[in-house]
C-alpha cells in the first residue's frame, strides 16, 4: 500500500511537472498544446483524488503521519478549482494557484517518503 502510495505520488508530481511546459508551448504559438494541457490537467486531478483516498486508507492504516492526509485531500480540491479556473480562462487564478500548488505538491514528498509512524503499544 505504501508502495503504491509513493509512486502514485511521483507520478502525479511529473504529469503536475508537465503543465507549465504545455502551457508555455501554447504561448509560443502550438495552439494543439492546449488540448494536451487540458487532458494532463484531467490526469493530474486523477491522480490527486486517488492519492487521497489512499492516503485515507493508509492512515486507517497508520503507514503515514497525521498530516498526510489534510494535505492530500487540500490538493484535490485546490487543483479542482484551479483546473475550473483554467477552463473558466480566469488566468488571475489559474496561474498563480497551479504555481503555488506545485510547490506544495513537490514539498509534500518528503511526507509521503518518511518512515511510517511508531504504532502504539496498547497497554
Amino acid at each position: 500500500m505504501l508502495i503504491a502510495l509513493r509512486v502514485t505520488a511521483i507520478v502525479h508530481v511529473l504529469a503536475f511537472a508537465l503543465q507549465p511546459i504545455l502551457a508555455g508551448m501554447f504561448l509560443s504559438g502550438r495552439d494543439e498544446a492546449i488540448g494536451s494541457h487540458g487532458d494532463t490537467a484531467a490526469v493530474v486531478s486523477t491522480l490527486a483524488l486517488v492519492l487521497a483516498v489512499m492516503a485515507a486508507i493508509a492512515r486507517r492504516k497508520r503507514l503515514v503521519g497525521p498530516r498526510v492526509l489534510p494535505l492530500t485531500a487540500a490538493v484535490f480540491v485546490l487543483e479542482i478549482v484551479q483546473l475550473t479556473a483554467g477552463m473558466d480562462h480566469r488566468m488571475w487564478l489559474h496561474i498563480p494557484l497551479g504555481v503555488g500548488l506545485f510547490a506544495v505538491v513537490i514539498a509534500s514528498l518528503p511526507l509521503l517518503f518518511a518512515a511510517p509512524p511508531a504504532q502504539e503499544n496498547p497497554a
